[in-house]
């Protein structure tokens, strides 16, 4: 989306295009020490929860309002995935009577991607990453830290 110019208009395309490989790496982190922990069920079950929310974000993407949470919809998306682990740790609170600490590592992964985004989109760094993916395509002319033009007149959905 990046390359063709076509970033939704609420997401700066720097950020947009730098998540993406960010979250599956740290989808995949989540996910092996969830399988290296496949003996101790407690753990397993919670870093595949964890795992599971931290891609989950382009659905809530889907879900929310994001013309209205601009310029906050990129941040506002990820933090909608701390429901899954939110939801239990208040399962475990009442549960077991405390927290367990696989979700303060899952909630720990989820916080850090977030901001580890906005570190490098933000940076000299995400700036060349955006020029090397979109050099010679309709994107290179698309401002890597700028929020695009909303569609002229309504939207037009179902149809």
């Amino acid at each position: 989306m990046a390359r063709n110019g076509t970033v939704p208009f609420f997401f700066m395309p720097q950020q947009f295009l730098i998540s993406d490989p960010l979250t599956v790496l740290v989808f995949a982190g989540m996910t092996a020490a969830a399988v290296a922990s496949r003996k101790r069920t407690d753990w397993h079950a919670r870093l595949h929860i964890c795992a599971m929310a931290v891609i989950i974000g382009p659905a809530f993407g889907r879900l929310l309002p994001m013309p209205l949470l601009s310029p906050y919809a990129f941040e506002a998306a990820g933090v909608a995935t701390l429901i899954f682990p939110l939801a239990g740790m208040i399962r475990d609170k009442r549960k077991l009577g405390r927290v367990h600490p696989a979700w303060l590592i899952g909630v720990g992964a989820i916080i850090g991607t977030i901001l580890l985004f906005d570190l490098i989109a933000y940076s000299p760094l995400g700036d060349s990453l955006y020029r090397m993916a979109t050099t010679g395509s309709h994107g290179a002319s698309v401002p890597g830290l700028a929020f695009g033009t909303p569609p002229a007149g309504g939207l037009i959905t179902g149809r």
